[in-house]
């Protein structure tokens, strides 16, 4: 996911999604999952052939978890899992919990430019995580980060046993 970040704001959108859109987000979750897949041996297909993302209902019933939808000239690009209050560390603002950019979006600065309106709408303290292994996704926060002059102190943790890299910084 390392991406131009020359894109017009005008074209992206962060967009809330609602129960009703629920069923089109389990679809592109599948999809995410299956890209994760290459990383977490843990993540397998169920009996009907779709991966399943565990809790996902609560997105729909709790105020500190937040779907969104990144909307690229009024097509769905990909999806923000957001979280706040009791969904993150003592010490933390907000979490990226997922992000996902549909491959005929990526290196567009879709993905850049949707998380520079989630930063410019949520201001606090963040911790991002990737898998260790997945070096497109590190890459690509490394790159966000340098790109917006971000300051961020980086560790290493392990989730769900296995082994991520984690930023936590400021906006």
């Amino acid at each position: 996911m390392v991406e131009d970040y020359n894109m017009n704001f005008k074209e992206i959108r962060l967009e809330r999604i609602g129960i009703e859109s629920k069923a089109k987000l389990e679809n592109i979750i599948n999809l995410y999952l299956h890209d994760l897949s290459e990383f977490a041996a843990d993540l397998k297909i169920n009996s009907e052939g779709k991966f399943e993302y565990e809790g996902i209902e609560l997105y729909f019933k709790s105020e500190d978890l937040n779907p969104y939808f990144i909307v690229y000239k009024d097509e769905v690009a990909g999806f923000i899992l957001f979280n706040t209050g009791r969904y993150v560390p003592k010490d933390i603002d907000y979490v990226i919990h997922e992000f996902f950019i549909l491959k005929g979006f990526r290196n567009k600065g879709v993905g850049s430019a949707a998380i520079r309106i989630l930063l410019d709408k949520y201001k606090g303290k963040y911790k991002i995580a990737q898998i260790a292994s997945n070096k497109t996704a590190v890459n690509f926060w490394k790159k966000f980060y340098q790109q917006q002059g971000i300051n961020y102190i980086e560790a290493e943790e392990k989730i769900d046993d296995i082994d991520a890299i984690i930023q936590i910084f400021n906006v």
